[in-house]
């Protein structure tokens, strides 16, 4: 005859945290410092409110039903050069001066290859847009005004 083996109580192990941040709260006051002057007892305040932030930080994230994380699209992705060039149709120098010309911001550069977000591409893409409208019905308005008035 088999007997039923009690089950031992075994104290339960908590994992040791899998990624441990140490951050540095001065740099951060300093940073509040140079837009706000600060009593010494603000400053305790905010390093506290700093301390207990960074104590819980709370990561979020989602995986697929597999396991492996899911890929969100970027918001606002990168592109090179040539890549905003095809996007709005022109050239990839033409781009590359706009961008020196500070027309389109400088997102990122990695030696000599400029980056930029796609958001700010056709932000500019607009604009020459409505700036060649305008343009183009002065031009209009111009000639009508010549070509009628004699």
């Amino acid at each position: 005859m088999k007997t039923a083996r009690k089950p031992t109580d075994v104290p339960q192990r908590i994992a040791p945290p899998a990624l441990s941040v140490s951050i540095d709260l001065d740099p951060l006051v300093e940073a509040v410092r140079r837009h706000v002057k600060l009593t010494p007892q603000a400053t305790r305040r905010i390093k506290g409110e700093f301390a207990q932030l960074f104590q819980s930080p709370s990561i979020s994230g989602s995986t697929r039903e597999d396991g492996a994380p899911k890929s969100r699209p970027a918001a606002d992705p990168v592109l090179t050069t040539q890549e905003a060039a095809d996007l709005v149709g022109v050239s990839r120098p033409y781009i590359v001066a706009r961008i020196e010309a500070g027309d389109i911001p400088l997102h990122q550069q990695v030696g000599n290859q400029r980056r930029v977000l796609k958001s700010a591409v056709l932000t500019w893409h607009r604009q020459e847009q409505t700036r060649r409208r305008k343009a183009l019905g002065q031009l209009g308005t111009e000639l009508d005004a010549e070509i009628f008035a004699g």
